[in-house]
C-alpha cells in the first residue's frame, strides 16, 4: 500500500515537472528551434568575442598554449553557476499564475528550471568544446572532474537561486544590493587568472570564493598536468549541499507568502 502511494506521488511529480519544463521551453525559447539554439549559442559567441579581445592583450595564457581553451574552461564553469542561479531565482515569479493550483508548489518550478537549465548547459558544453577541439586539440580529457565541477556549479547556483526567490520576494532592496555585490564575482573567481599566482594574503581571501574551487576543478579535466592543489573538495561540496538544502527549506517555509503577489 505504501509503495503504491509512493509510486503515485512520483508519477504525479514527474507529470508536473514535465509540464513545467514544456511550459518553460515555450515561454523562454518560443515554439521555434531557433529560440533554443540562441540560448546555446549566446555563451559560445560571448566566449569567442572575449577570446578575440583578450588574445590581443595577453597572447600567452596562464595555463597551456591556447587562450581560447583557458578562457572557455574558466567562463563555462562560472556560467553554469551564474545562469542557474539567475534562472532559479526567477522561477516562482515567472510561474506565479500556476501557483493558484494547489497541486503546483513553488519548488516544482525550481525543479523544472534546474532540469531544463542542466540540459541546456550540457548542449552548450558539447557545442563549445567540440568546436574548440577541432581548432585546439586537447592532450587528454578527464570527464570525472569536469562532471563533478559541473554538478557542483549547478547545485550551488540552484541553492543560491532558491534562497534568492525568498529574499527577493521579501525585499526589493536586497534584490538591488545583490545585483551590485554580485557583479565582481566574474572578476574574482579565477576566470582570467590562476589562484596560484595570487600573492599572500589575497590568495587566502580568494579561497573563500567557492567558484574559485569549482573553476580550478573544472580545468583539471582539460589540463592533465595541472594539479590545482588549492581546490578544497570538502569545503565546496559541503557548501553546495548546504546551499540547496537551505534554499529549498526557505522556499518550503515561505510557501504561502510566495503564492501571494508582491
Amino acid at each position: 500500500m505504501h509503495s503504491e502511494s509512493l509510486r503515485q506521488s512520483l508519477k504525479r511529480q514527474f507529470a508536473i515537472t514535465f509540464a513545467l519544463i514544456v511550459r518553460e521551453m515555450t515561454t523562454r525559447y518560443g515554439n521555434k528551434f531557433g529560440g533554443y539554439m540562441w540560448a546555446v549559442l549566446d555563451p559560445v559567441l560571448y566566449i569567442m568575442i572575449m577570446t578575440t579581445v583578450f588574445s590581443a592583450i595577453a597572447r600567452v595564457p596562464p595555463l597551456g598554449r591556447s587562450f581560447a581553451l583557458f578562457f572557455a574552461t574558466g567562463y563555462l564553469a562560472f556560467y553554469m553557476y551564474r545562469s542557474t542561479s539567475d534562472q532559479v531565482s526567477a522561477a516562482v515569479e515567472a510561474n506565479k499564475a500556476l501557483l493558484n493550483y494547489p497541486v503546483v508548489r513553488p519548488y516544482d518550478t525550481i525543479i523544472g528550471r534546474v532540469v531544463l537549465q542542466a540540459a541546456t548547459l550540457f548542449v552548450v558544453n558539447i557545442v563549445l568544446f567540440g568546436g574548440l577541439y577541432l581548432s585546439v586539440p586537447f592532450e587528454r580529457i578527464d570527464l570525472a572532474p569536469i562532471f563533478l565541477a559541473s554538478t557542483i556549479a549547478i547545485t550551488l547556483g540552484a541553492g543560491v537561486g532558491a534562497a534568492n526567490i525568498v529574499w527577493f520576494h521579501l525585499s526589493s532592496t536586497y534584490q538591488q544590493i545583490w545585483g551590485i555585490i554580485n557583479r565582481p564575482a566574474f572578476i574574482v573567481s579565477g576566470v582570467f587568472f590562476l589562484p596560484d599566482s595570487i600573492p599572500h594574503p589575497f590568495r587566502e581571501w580568494l579561497m573563500w570564493n567557492p567558484l574559485v574551487h569549482v573553476i580550478g576543478l573544472f580545468r583539471t579535466g582539460f589540463y592533465p598536468t595541472y594539479r590545482a592543489s588549492y581546490v578544497d573538495m570538502p569545503y565546496v561540496l559541503g557548501l553546495s549541499v548546504f546551499s540547496i538544502v537551505f534554499g529549498l527549506f526557505l522556499v518550503w517555509l515561505y510557501d504561502a507568502q510566495l503564492r501571494e503577489p508582491k
